[in-house]
């Protein structure tokens, strides 16, 4: 099964302005490219690169595929990526959020995919990825999608705490500091974390490792999601996580109940009993 992606950019704009229409395929490339990095175990300069398999003109008209894998990422990552992409945009075209596995600069560049759309689905875009020919998940892209990601990503407010979860979307340069993306367990929020040079050694410690817990200044946006955060402390957790009393008490936890919902699942032990 070979993935793809349809774009169709509606409205007499996108036949008029060639600039306008390559400026909005560009922005979709370079969403593509920053859902690719937080996927993989580091950023890489050597992303995934695409070529058109189907290019037409009326509404601007076109189809993506893979034409090379990037080194650090596989059939499998590019295929979620399309899926991520998509769904995300239908996402923010309902809701003033951060998209669902979607970082604030995932979210800084479907604003700009969005920004030149018209207030209606004719004057919008028409997304879709694809296998073999068939539509698998589509999105219609209008103006409200740039609207409220511009809201999303908005940081309201500042506080101090720690999010537990996975590292991924290492990015190391001379003149920055390290910045990684953290997949937490609990709600599965991507949060890009930003580290002092004095934790560069527990970061390569913390790195590959299935669980640890960044504790530090957290931005949040009027939603209550985590916009960034900026790391003062790493600390190492055991593979299998493991509960105190306090959090089984409050019940939060996704394995509890094997899937079952809760009225079901106290049934089940009293008939057990």
């Amino acid at each position: 099964m070979s993935a793809e992606l349809e774009v169709k950019l509606r409205g007499p704009h996108a036949g008029m302005d060639a600039q306008e229409s390559l400026r909005t395929v560009q922005s979709v490339l370079s969403l593509l490219r920053e859902l690719e990095n937080t996927e993989t175990e580091r950023s890489s300069r050597h992303h995934t690169r695409w070529s058109f398999s189907e290019l037409g003109l009326g509404s601007v008209t076109c189809v993506l595929e893979p034409l090379r894998i990037g080194e650090h990422s596989d059939y499998r990552v590019v295929e979620r990526v399309l899926h991520t992409a998509v769904s995300g945009l239908a996402e923010a075209e309902t809701a003033e959020r951060i998209p669902t596995g979607w970082t604030t600069r995932a979210a800084s560049m479907g604003q700009r995919i969005a920004r030149s759309l018209g207030a209606s689905p004719d004057i919008g875009m028409f997304i879709a990825v694809r296998a073999d020919g068939v539509a698998l998940r589509t999105a219609e892209v209008t103006q409200r999608t740039a609207l409220h990601l511009q809201a999303a990503t908005r940081a309201r407010l500042r506080t101090f705490g720690s999010r537990r979860g996975r590292l991924s979307g290492l990015v190391e340069e001379r003149r920055h500091r390290p910045r990684a993306v953290l997949r937490t367990e609990v709600g599965g929020e991507v949060v890009p974390v930003y580290f002092d040079d004095d934790l560069d050694t527990d970061l390569r410690r913390a790195w590959r490792r299935d669980r640890v817990e960044i504790t530090g200044e957290i931005t949040e946006n009027a939603y209550g999601q985590v916009v960034r955060m900026r790391a003062r402390e790493i600390a190492l957790l055991p593979t299998e996580p493991q509960l105190s009393d306090d959090e089984l008490r409050a019940g939060f936890w996704a394995d509890m109940t094997d899937g079952q919902d809760s009225v079901d699942y106290v049934e089940a032990l009293r008939e057990g009993n």
